[in-house]
């Protein structure tokens, strides 16, 4: 018989949300299939059952994953900078070539926007739970006003980002595309 250690259980479970999330950032939610989150885990189909109760349940902790990167993400920027630089640098990174042509990184709005609102139930609250936080947390990085108009103010601010970005990464032609991104980041960073 072989023995794990006390904390396999554990790991395993973050290793499958991670994967998970990582699959739902590149193709979305309706892509993604249990056994390939699994053999991409290096684990059997069998197993999944052991650790989520339904597909449901794993594209729901996947999307809370996504936003909990994000949330740290700006974090980051802030501890960094500051809170007007970190808020600088955000933009920037999300305005950016970069940000435009991986997919594997930065926000998940971009990549969910389109399917959250059709999703099972407990997958568009862990999208509009994850969205409401990462709001929060960029909202703390905005100058004056209230708490909740700072909110309200990342909110729209990711919502012109994230839509930018989608449009940047629609567009055949690089060059246009990055004058998209630019032109945002500017007039974001100047108003």
């Amino acid at each position: 018989m072989t023995r794990y250690a006390a904390d396999h259980k554990q790991k395993t479970h973050e290793a499958i949300i991670e994967k998970a999330a990582e699959l739902v950032r590149t193709g979305g939610l309706e892509g993604l299939g249990v056994a390939a989150v699994m053999a991409e885990a290096g684990l059997t189909h069998g197993g999944f059952y052991a650790h989520f109760r339904s597909r449901d349940a794993l594209l729901a902790a996947a999307v809370t994953r996504l936003f909990d990167k994000a949330v740290d993400g700006v974090g980051r920027y802030e501890a960094k900078y500051g809170p007007k630089a970190g808020l600088e640098r955000y933009v920037d990174f999300y305005l950016s070539p970069r940000h435009r042509d991986d997919m594997a990184i930065g926000c998940p709005i971009p990549a969910l926007a389109g399917e959250a609102r059709r999703a099972p139930p407990q997958v568009a609250k862990a999208f509009d739970d994850g969205l409401e936080r990462l709001a929060q947390r960029l909202g703390k990085l905005m100058r004056g006003g209230h708490s909740t108009n700072k909110k309200g103010a990342a909110l729209a601010l990711l919502a012109e980002m994230a839509g930018v970005l989608t449009v940047s990464r629609a567009m055949t032609d690089v060059r246009q595309s990055n004058e998209l991104l630019t032109s945002k980041r500017k007039s974001v960073l100047v108003g």
